[in-house]
């Protein structure tokens, strides 16, 4: 006896790189501020190979050295740092879907 079961629903291609994307920024973060099993060294971390794997959160680091820069004065974020870990989901999330959208042409001209 054979079940039928319903067709699995498909996930846009979109909607499937928001979520690689901002799951990459907040796996970053948790790497970046110990909150993982997972250790990196600076070596790791300042090479390209580190950067391309940290983007999200390096970018958001990034940000916040230029707009200390601007105050002219170091912002005190020691206490709460969870907004960072955010900001890189958003980032990671923006930088899946312009890479997705970016690459649709090229998938569509390999499946014609």
């Amino acid at each position: 006896m054979s079940e039928e079961y319903p067709p699995i629903p498909r996930v846009h291609p979109i909607m499937a790189a928001i979520a690689a994307g901002a799951l990459w920024g907040a796996l970053g973060y948790a790497v970046l501020w110990g909150l993982s099993p997972i250790v990196v060294g600076r070596r790791f971390v300042v090479s390209m190979l580190g950067t391309l794997v940290f983007l999200p959160v390096r970018l958001v680091l990034w940000g916040i050295r230029s707009l200390e820069a601007a105050a002219g004065r170091p912002f005190e974020l020691a206490d709460s740092t969870w907004w960072i870990g955010a900001a890189a989901a958003v980032i990671g999330a923006l930088i899946a879907v312009a890479a997705a959208l970016a690459l649709r042409p090229l998938v569509r001209r390999l499946r014609s």
